[in-house]
């Protein structure tokens, strides 16, 4: 009896634990590292690494690149130990969480995650073994992670504007009527001579053609964010990777409903058995990026809005070399100018800052033109010699801006900046900038308008801002401020801005704008040493 008993009771415990190892999936992955051949660090988990932005004008950002470390790649290291002979099945993740929408939210597709450089590239297997082995690997965080096809285009090196090409669009626009006539009203529209609307046509026509192109994966349209990254190891056996879908193998691809997928989102609210394990880093990376004020300013053909201009100022950092459109952070920026906007001056030179220009001699000056209506009326002006009133000094890592004065009996206003070619999506901005003095010491404002701009950086269909659903959604930069706007608005449009802006000017709103309210705020802008900055979120 007893033997039978301890025979029956030794079966049912093999028979049990045969039933717990069958259910189990036999591997477990531990010691994960993304980090493994980086070192810098602030704290134990927390490792900082500044951008290389050598080639990233045309190339985009690669994080780290081949001067920072060997092969321009993290290192990975995990442990794998297989209690059965089987092959295994890994692929890491990577997600920028300072700018982030929450996991689960309809729009956290839009976060900046990644994985391998080719987003088709799916889990790597691991040779079929048994027992515990050691899997190093590598990775890099770049620029269009999902391979998006809306971010392709011409290879940044062909993208340039030749002669040869502005003569070819020039002809065909001459020779095709309706295009033609169009350009003629276009240049009566914008007040403009018919060559400069040609010139800004053909340029258009360029530009379109490149972006039209799809044989480039243009990594720097969708640039790694700044911000801390957090790193995401999956593990699983042949049965675990039956259970992810198509579009979590392969970041690239949608879903049945035609939407990205955040693969954290996928692992962080699915429950999965023994056959999927999911390990997170404790190790940040925390990115930032400093732009090279001393690497040059580059004259963008792409940007110039006027002809006739002058290469008489080019020199070795600043022009059209091949070496600054590969190389060079800035480019000179070529304003827009509206010419339904007028400006209204008298015909007087003066430095009103620096010879003190008096309020009575302000006042004096106003009554005698108001009374002879000799007044200057112009539209400011872009510069007609490149490089002439920008510097990029490599020496001391600065640019500087000039604004130039005007020469006896030349009436004008010029505008005159510089604009970063490498663009970011989220951010804190921090700039050391020296403003010209804008008022006299008897409170006389000498017309200079300071500005500090974070502007969008094409206007593309792969730079959409996010479509808008409401009634009146966008209302594009160049339609007038009036009430009769509303109905130009756009679903969706490029343009967008937050621009500091340092002037003088009043605190308060115009009289108008309050309607019959009778006590509106109000001051004399004339009667005190203040200046206004403003910030407009376009």
């Amino acid at each position: 009896m007893l033997k039978a008993f301890l025979f029956r009771f030794l079966s049912l415990a093999l028979l049990l634990t045969a039933i717990i190892s069958c259910s189990k999936s036999g591997f477990k992955a531990s010691a994960f590292d993304p980090l493994s051949n980086y070192s810098k660090k602030i704290n134990d988990t927390l490792y900082e690494i500044t951008t290389n932005l050598e080639n990233a004008v045309l190339y985009g950002i690669e994080i780290p690149t081949v001067k920072q470390l060997p092969g321009g790649q993290f290192a990975i290291n995990f442990k794998l130990n297989n209690s059965e002979k089987q092959r295994l099945f890994y692929k890491l993740y990577y997600q920028n969480t300072s700018y982030m929408w929450p996991l689960g939210d309809s729009l956290d597709g839009e976060n900046f995650y990644g994985s391998w450089k080719e987003a088709a590239q799916e889990f790597k297997a691991t040779d079929e073994f048994e027992g515990e082995q050691l899997v190093t690997d590598s990775f890099r965080i770049q620029g269009n992670p999902r391979d998006e096809r809306l971010y392709f285009g011409t290879d940044p090196k062909d993208y340039v504007i030749t002669d040869t090409a502005l003569a070819f669009f020039r002809k065909k626009i001459l020779m095709e009527s309706d295009w033609h006539e169009s350009v003629v009203k276009k240049a009566i529209q914008n007040k403009v001579p018919e060559d400069e609307q040609i010139l800004f046509e053909s340029i258009w026509a360029i530009a379109n053609r490149f972006e039209n192109d799809s044989s480039y994966n243009n990594r720097w349209k969708r640039n790694p964010r700044v911000g801390n990254y957090k790193f995401m190891l999956v593990v699983c056996n042949a049965k675990g990777l039956s259970q992810i879908p198509d579009y979590v193998k392969n970041i690239g691809k949608k879903d049945s409903t035609g939407t990205f997928v955040n693969p954290f989102t996928f692992f962080t609210k699915n429950k999965f058995d023994n056959n999927i394990q999911v390990l997170h880093s404790e190790k940040v990376l925390k990115v930032t990026s400093s732009l090279d004020l001393g690497s040059g300013i580059y004259v963008d053909r792409f940007k110039i809005n006027k002809t006739g201009l002058s290469q008489s100022c080019y020199n070795t950092n600043c022009g059209e070399s091949e070496k600054l459109r590969y190389h060079a952070q800035f480019a000179q920026y070529f304003h827009h100018i509206n010419k339904n906007w007028e400006f209204v001056n008298v015909k007087e030179i003066r430095d009103v800052a620096g010879e003190n220009l008096t309020r009575e001699e302000y006042k004096k000056l106003i009554s005698d033109y108001g009374k002879s209506q000799n007044f200057v009326h112009a539209y400011s002006n872009i510069t007609d010699c490149p490089c002439k009133t920008v510097r990029s000094d490599s020496i001391q890592n600065k640019i500087e801006i000039f604004n130039p004065g005007n020469q006896a009996g030349e009436y004008k206003k010029e505008h005159v900046g510089v604009i970063s070619r490498i663009g970011y999506t989220y951010g804190k901005w921090c700039a050391k900038i020296k403003f010209p003095k804008l008022i006299s010491e008897d409170n006389v404002w000498n017309g200079i308008t300071s500005a500090y701009w974070l502007i969008f950086q094409a206007d593309a269909k792969w730079n959409m801002r996010r479509g808008c659903n409401a009634e009146i959604a966008y209302i594009p930069k160049h339609i007038p401020d009036t009430p009769e706007s509303v109905k130009e608005s756009k679903k969706q449009i490029t343009y967008s801005e937050i621009d500091f802006e340092i002037l003088k000017e009043s605190k308060y709103w115009a009289k108008s704008t309050y309607g019959d309210v009778k006590n509106y705020p109000s001051e004399d802008a004339s009667a005190n040493n203040d200046i206004t900055i403003c910030c407009t979120n376009w």
